[in-house]
Parts: structure tokens; C-alpha cells; sequence
């Protein structure tokens, strides 16, 4: 990206929520040691809490959005990559994500919603993931999902290209749940999905932000007060699951991305 628009206070106050996007917990996530039952507690949380919904999420975003067609068209082909999986050829997200559970040996039954199991603090994510994407303005919805969402605590690698994600099978068998949990291969398609389309998934989510947020006024500032919400909320989460997995918190290493 431009360094000019790098510079931008809207892009150096996104990044700097992005670069917070982590937890003392993912650690462990990375690493053997694990039994299944942190495993499906890890993952059953990240289903319920926003990859089962997240192309509905997506579409509240989409509805608000006024005679702004290359918002439009962006955001809905988002949509149908996630509830469809027709950009990458593949199948619809959260239906690879099960796949990857199955491959992992856990039944789709054991990913049915149930609030009363989830962590009281990822219900509390999860409907701020659910209202705030349905409600004006349009941009701070849109930086919400696309931005903080999708992104990770890697956003300002990758913005200026020294991050570049993977789209290999190596990157595939070198994965935490295929090299230490045994999940197989062919299972991790959703990996190869995500390798194939948010590359470009990136680059509309920025470039949607920098051409319709300006640097001061209220949008400017709903944009950045939703993220940082956002990312107090996802704290708050992350640290009821690794509670409910009775994790040891390390800061030795950074997020990997896991899905």
C-alpha cells in the first residue's frame, strides 16, 4: 500500500487496534500438548461466537450501505466466498470449518448453539458482533467485520508486504492442527480458502475504509470507538476461553493464524 495513505489517521488508528489483536493464550494454541477437550473448547467458541454467522454479519453491513456500488459489490462478494465458497471453488466457510472439526474427530452435533455453555464474556462479543454490524454508520460497521474481524494482529505486516500469506501445501502439513493434532490434510480446505481469497479480501476492506472514512469528524471517530470496543470485547473473550481450556498464559511468541 501507498505510504501515503499508510499514514493516514485512520489507517495508523486502525493499525494501532490491529497491532493489539492477540493473546497471551494463542501460544498454546500453536504448539502439541493439548487434549481434545481444550481443543473443542477452543474451537466450538470460535463457530458459535462468529464463523457460523459471519456471512449474515456481513450482509447487515451490506444492507446499509447507500448508491455506493463498489461497496456494494465488494461486500457481496465477500458474502458469497463465505456462504458459498465460489470465488475460492471451494464450499461454503462454516461448512469447511466443520469439515476441519470432522478431520479433527469431533461430530457436528458437538457444534450445535447452545448459549448456556458459551463463556458469558463471548456471548457479550458475540452480540456486540451482532448489533453493531447492523447499525449506522455504515463505515464503522464495514471497519468491524472487515477490518477487525477478518484481520489479525499481522494487519501492518501484510499492509506493507512483508507479510505475505501462503498459499502452498507445505503451508498446509506445516499447520499446528495437521502437524500436532493429526488433522488430515484434505481436511484443511478452508486454510486453502482463505489462502486463495483474503489476499484481495484485505485489500477491499482497506481500500473501502480509506476512500469513504476521512481523518477527522463523526464518522472518523465511530469508526475507531466500534474496533477498539471491539478489540476490549475480544480480550475479554479470548481470556474466558483460555480460562475454560485452563491455559497458561505465555508472551513468547505471536498468533498463528489457526482457521
Amino acid at each position: 500500500m501507498d505510504p501515503l495513505r499508510i499514514s493516514r489517521r485512520v489507517t495508523t488508528g486502525l493499525l494501532a487496534i490491529m497491532d493489539q489483536k492477540n493473546h497471551l493464550s494463542y501460544p498454546a494454541l500453536t504448539r502439541p500438548g493439548l487434549d481434545r477437550e481444550q481443543l473443542l473448547v477452543h474451537f466450538r467458541h470460535e463457530y458459535l461466537v462468529y464463523v457460523r454467522d459471519f456471512p449474515v454479519l456481513i450482509a447487515r453491513v451490506l444492507a446499509q450501505v447507500p448508491d455506493v456500488q463498489d461497496v456494494r459489490f465488494k461486500l457481496a462478494e465477500n458474502i458469497y466466498e463465505e456462504q458459498t465458497g465460489g470465488v475460492s471453488k471451494t464450499a461454503p466457510h462454516p461448512e469447511l470449518f466443520l469439515r476441519m472439526m470432522e478431520g479433527l474427530g469431533f461430530s457436528r452435533e458437538a457444534f450445535a448453539d447452545d448459549d448456556a455453555w458459551l463463556h458469558p464474556a463471548a456471548l457479550e462479543y458475540r452480540d456486540f458482533l451482532r448489533t453493531r454490524s447492523g447499525i449506522e454508520p455504515w463505515q464503522a460497521a464495514c471497519a468491524l467485520l472487515t477490518i477487525f474481524v477478518e484481520g489479525s494482529v499481522h494487519e501492518r505486516l501484510e499492509l506493507t508486504g512483508v507479510r505475505v500469506r501462503q498459499e502452498s501445501e507445505k503451508d498446509v502439513h506445516e499447520h499446528p492442527l495437521v502437524k500436532h493434532y493429526g488433522c488430515p490434510p484434505e481436511a484443511m480446505e478452508l486454510r486453502r480458502a482463505h489462502a486463495r481469497v483474503e489476499g484481495d479480501h484485505r485489500e477491499d476492506a482497506w481500500n473501502t475504509v480509506l476512500e469513504h472514512v476521512g481523518d477527522e469528524g463523526p464518522v472518523f471517530d465511530e469508526v475507531l470507538i466500534r474496533c477498539s470496543t471491539a478489540l476490549r470485547l475480544w480480550q475479554a473473550y479470548r481470556t474466558g476461553v483460555a480460562e475454560r481450556m485452563k491455559l497458561t498464559c505465555q508472551d513468547d511468541e505471536w498468533l498463528e493464524d489457526l482457521i
